[in-house]
């Protein structure tokens, strides 16, 4: 991260960043590390203020957890997250099967799985009983798009050894595989391009803040730890801002257009974004935390829920809004906290 803030060439000059770091540094009592982390050293950056200390944001996240112990585990595990937007009649993908290491559930029965051949057959019996040309896998507790993959009905035979090792060693869930509307496929699609959509709930549940996640050519995750690109939309129409981003630990681009398919972000429709708001507001309805993050895919027919996240990336959500402090509620809640 030091290397990509000191080779920017888009710096504030140093006089400059170096008063506003004193500035930060005596009023919050920290050493502000969110200054390089959320690009605020950059000469279009004025109300640097507007942003979140490191303490406010562990403040704010440990405050909303604090509202809904008994709730962590159900949105920390996938399969009790499905089970419970499915009983409350929220789109959500399909989930077939699951294991714990060599144990796997399938149609209710459970049922051993050691070799690569038991595998094979558990995976011909899904491929057909589910009528599905391929199956989405990831962990069940996992983050950061991490050991996610895809295995396709005409090659799952050929599966690495090391892949059905990560399998049978760790807890997975197989899922419908989400057909993207054409819109977010014209942007990339080799990647499920998602959208994070975070919410506040008080009296009433409030959008803070959204923006799009898009992966690069031949990447099957979006996520921005995996080097996607983050453009945040407007909350009220779900157009995209001219500009995207990526993590500065990936070099902290920007981007105007996606690099590989040339699509232009600026004013980019959004498609069926008012039901993506409907289907938040309605999910944030049904939990305790007053602050969670949405991951939502949209597909032809409309949006489905992929997973909530009561920890999440709180200070990214806060540059892509151009500082959670302009917003009235967000500053009450801080002065109250």
């Amino acid at each position: 991260m030091l290397l990509s803030f000191l080779r920017d060439t888009n710096r504030k000059k140093w006089v400059q960043i170096i008063n506003e770091l004193a500035i930060l540094w005596y009023s919050k009592n920290e050493f502000p590390s969110y200054y390089i982390v959320n690009l605020l050293y950059r000469k279009n950056v004025t109300n640097y203020k507007d942003y979140l200390s490191s303490s406010e944001n562990t403040k704010l996240l440990n405050w909303s957890y604090s509202k809904a112990p008994d709730q962590i585990i159900q949105v920390e595990n996938k399969l009790l997250f499905e089970n419970y937007l499915v009983k409350n009649n929220i789109s959500t993908p399909k989930i077939f099967a699951h294991n714990t290491k060599n144990n796997f559930t399938y149609n209710g029965n459970n049922f051993k799985i050691v070799t690569k051949e038991d595998l094979f057959i558990f995976l011909e019996n899904i491929f057909c009983e589910q009528s599905v040309e391929q199956i989405f896998c990831k962990p069940i507790t996992g983050i950061m798009g991490e050991n996610i993959f895809i295995i396709s009905k005409s090659t799952y035979k050929n599966i690495a050894d090391n892949l059905i090792a990560l399998v049978l060693s760790k807890a997975f869930i197989f899922q419908e595989l989400i057909v993207q509307h054409n819109a977010l496929k014209k942007i990339n699609r080799s990647s499920l391009n998602t959208l994070r959509v975070v919410t506040y709930k008080s009296n009433e549940v409030e959008v803070l803040c959204g923006f799009l996640r898009v992966g690069r050519a031949g990447s099957i995750v979006d996520n921005a730890h995996a080097g996607g690109i983050i453009i945040p939309f407007h909350k009220e129409t779900g157009k995209l801002y001219a500009e995207g981003l990526q993590l500065i630990d990936n070099g902290g681009g920007v981007y105007y257009k996606h690099p590989d398919t040339g699509t232009v972000f600026d004013n980019y429709q959004i498609p069926h974004y008012k039901e993506v708001i409907d289907l938040v507001i309605k999910g944030a309805s049904l939990f305790k935390f007053p602050f969670l993050g949405w991951d939502v895919a949209i597909t032809n027919k409309g949006p489905i829920i992929i997973e909530a996240n009561h920890d999440f990336h709180l200070k990214l959500s806060d540059r892509m809004e151009k500082g959670l402090k302009r917003t009235p509620s967000i500053k009450e809640l801080i002065d109250n906290l």
